[in-house]
């Protein structure tokens, strides 16, 4: 009977072992993550769509990255275009604020957790917004944004969800 759990037990040991091979292992610090992300109309984000409702500003949006601080943390940062087609005149994102509180309006407890960084070549467009989160950006994660984009020479203010898609580019 010992011989028979003994064996039972190094062929489950071996199994397990071989499944593990195939398990990705957790992210460690400073690893770097890179996700599909969409900007829609204000809670217009319909998962069996997702390429309806997108906001006129969706194509400024690149993706989301985020980073394992390793502390529990991590950074998150929406990375956006230079300069994207809007109705068909080039345009830039010049302001994008987000409720980060998750509390309804985008005020000055919002924009003292995150840090917008501008484009090299046109400094009044907004290129990323970054800040640090205590939750992983996972599928459908939805962050209300306030953006305002500048197209040919009208800037149009909006609201709307920048929304984690399925699928990691990197």
């Amino acid at each position: 009977m010992k011989k028979l759990f003994k064996k039972f037990a190094a062929i489950g040991m071996a199994a397990m072992m071989i499944m593990a091979m195939g398990v990705t292992a957790f992210a460690a610090e400073g690893d770097k993550t890179t996700l599909t992300t969409n900007l829609y109309k204000d809670g217009e984000y319909d998962p069996e769509n997702p390429d309806d409702n997108l906001s006129m500003g969706d194509g400024a949006v690149q993706d989301t990255e985020y980073i394992d601080n390793g502390d529990g943390t991590y950074t998150v940062i929406f990375k956006f275009a230079e300069s994207f087609s809007a109705m068909g005149f080039s345009g830039y994102l010049k302001d994008v604020a987000v409720d980060l509180d998750n509390d309804g309006d985008f005020d000055s407890d919002d924009a003292e957790q995150y840090q917008l960084i501008y484009g090299e070549n046109n400094e009044s467009a907004v290129v990323g917004l970054e800040f640090t989160s205590n939750t992983i950006p996972t599928i459908n994660t939805t962050y209300n944004v306030e953006f305002t984009i500048n197209v040919w020479i009208m800037p149009i203010g909006a609201e709307g969800d920048l929304v984690v898609l399925p699928g990691v580019t990197e």
